[in-house]
C-alpha cells in the first residue's frame, strides 16, 4: 500500500516568518502567507483549526495538545490528519492558479 506524503508547515519555513521584512520574492510570501490562512479559517474545523495552531505554531507535542484540549492523543491525530489532507489540497489548487 502507498502511504500518500503529508502536507508539513516546515515546508514553507522562513516563508511564514513574520518578521522577516525584507524578503524580496515578487510578493510570494504574502501570497502564500494569505493563502494559508485562508485556508486555515475556511476549510478546517475549530477542532482542526486549534489543532494545527497549537501543534505547529506554538510547538506543542501532540500528547500536550490533547491535554490542552481535553481530547486523547489519537483525536489529535486525526484531526491533524485530517487538517494536512485539506490544507495539501487546498494550497495545491491555490498555488497551481498562481504560476
Amino acid at each position: 500500500m502507498r502511504r500518500k506524503r503529508n502536507l508539513s508547515l516546515d515546508l514553507f519555513g522562513d516563508r511564514l516568518d513574520v518578521g522577516s521584512g525584507g524578503n524580496d520574492d515578487g510578493g510570494e510570501h504574502d501570497r502564500m502567507r494569505r493563502a494559508l490562512r485562508r485556508a486555515m479559517e475556511g476549510e478546517l474545523t475549530e477542532r482542526q483549526r486549534d489543532c494545527i495552531r497549537l501543534r505547529y505554531f506554538e510547538q506543542k507535542s501532540v500528547q500536550e495538545v490533547a491535554e490542552a484540549m481535553g481530547i486523547t492523543p489519537p483525536t489529535v491525530s486525526k484531526h491533524l490528519k485530517k487538517a494536512r489532507a485539506r490544507l495539501h489540497k487546498v494550497m495545491g489548487y491555490s498555488f497551481s492558479r498562481l504560476n
